[in-house]
This record gives C-alpha cells, sequence and structure tokens, in this order.
C-alpha cells in the first residue's frame, strides 16, 4: 500500500475518528503494535484513513455492546501496512495519545467514528522519591541481564508515564494487566505497579 503524507496529529486535542475495537491487544502511547486487518468493517475503515490522516483510534473497549460514551483508546499512526494476498493487511500502529470517546458519530459507515478528546499526562504529579527509586530499580535490571534489549534513554523525569508505558508494554504479556494499567489515571500507583513488575522479574 502507498502511504500519503498526512498533517501533524498529535496537535489536535478533539475530533472526529474511526474506532477500531479490539478485545486482546492495548496501545500505549509511544508504542508500537502490530495488527492484522480483516473483517470487512475495518478493511473499509483502512482504505478511508490512508486517504486522510493515516490515523484511527484503537479501543480495547466492546464495540458491539453497550454505552462506550467515556470510553478510552489510543490514537494511531499507521506507519507500515502490507496488503496479503487473502485481502487483508497487516498494519504497524503507532500510538501517539490517549483519547476519551465522547459520542458515535452517526455515519452510513460500516464502522464507527466517534468524537474525541485527547487525555493530557499527569506525570507532573509524581513523587519525585518513588520516581527516583523506578529509575534505579530498572537500571539495576538492564544491567543485570548482559545483552537484553531493554528500552535504553526513557524519559524518567521529563514523561514519567510515557517510561512506564513503555517498560509495562515490555515486560508484560497479560492483556487483563495491561488493560488495568492503561485505565490507571494516577501516576504514582503506576510507578508502584511498574515497580513490582521490574521486581518480580529479578525473581524469576
Amino acid at each position: 500500500m502507498h502511504l500519503i503524507d498526512c498533517p501533524n496529529i498529535t496537535k489536535i486535542t478533539s475530533g472526529i475518528s474511526p474506532v477500531m475495537f479490539v478485545k486482546n491487544a492495548v496501545l500505549f502511547p509511544n508504542c508500537n503494535i502490530p495488527l492484522r486487518i480483516f473483517e470487512p468493517r475495518y478493511r473499509k475503515m483502512l482504505d478511508s484513513v490512508f486517504k486522510g490522516s493515516r490515523s484511527f483510534i484503537l479501543s480495547f473497549e466492546d464495540g458491539d455492546n453497550g454505552d462506550l460514551t467515556n470510553s478510552v483508546g489510543t490514537m494511531g499512526l499507521v506507519t507500515s501496512a502490507v496488503t496479503q494476498s487473502d485481502g487483508s493487511s497487516i498494519v504497524m500502529l503507532n500510538g501517539l495519545f490517549k483519547v476519551k470517546l465522547n459520542k458515535m458519530d452517526n455515519t452510513n459507515e460500516m464502522y464507527q467514528n466517534w468524537s474525541y478528546e485527547k487525555l493530557e499526562s499527569t506525570s507532573f504529579d509524581a513523587d519525585n522519591d518513588l520516581l527516583d527509586k523506578l529509575k534505579i530499580t530498572y537500571n539495576k535490571l538492564c544491567n543485570a541481564i548482559e545483552g537484553s534489549d531493554y528500552p535504553k534513554n526513557l524519559p524518567f523525569s521529563k514523561d514519567a508515564s510515557q517510561a512506564c508505558d513503555t517498560i509495562i508494554e515490555f515486560l508484560v504479556s497479560n492483556i487483563s494487566l495491561k488493560k488495568q494499567f492503561f485505565l490507571s489515571n494516577n501516576i504514582n500507583n503506576k510507578i508502584s505497579l511498574t515497580l513490582k513488575v521490574i521486581e518480580s522479574v529479578f525473581q524469576k
């Protein structure tokens, strides 16, 4: 597929976007996730996305049941896409920022479009002592395993939430835990949980 240039979606704080609902995947900001797009509704969505901003929201809420108002997701940018022989596509989606879904935009499309607003980071509320402990513990983990490919140069001081998201994405495979972490709005709780995850690696 040919990927066109797109506007800087990160500067947009609200708008209307297609939403892809999945149950077994969580996309954190500044992380990447591969997706196989095969359902007809999402294949049509992808065609539309390529004609515009190359972005859509990925949400792990149940898109077919219940009231999704105030549900959350991540605005993602398609960075690569390969069409398969069966018509499906393998897409790499880069997480940009968390969003809250406000209201479904009624259209004639097969897929859902929602108005959304960008959710800002809460990193400025981080406890400095707790954050320092996280940085020391994570660096200890990186140094303990020679040749490890753990993410380096994480922005602990600049954006603690991003650093925690990246660590959890890399170290955790349990989807339920990732969802719990994603939904947490308390940065100190996120740091504490990240510390527990790192410490559990040492115990293995």
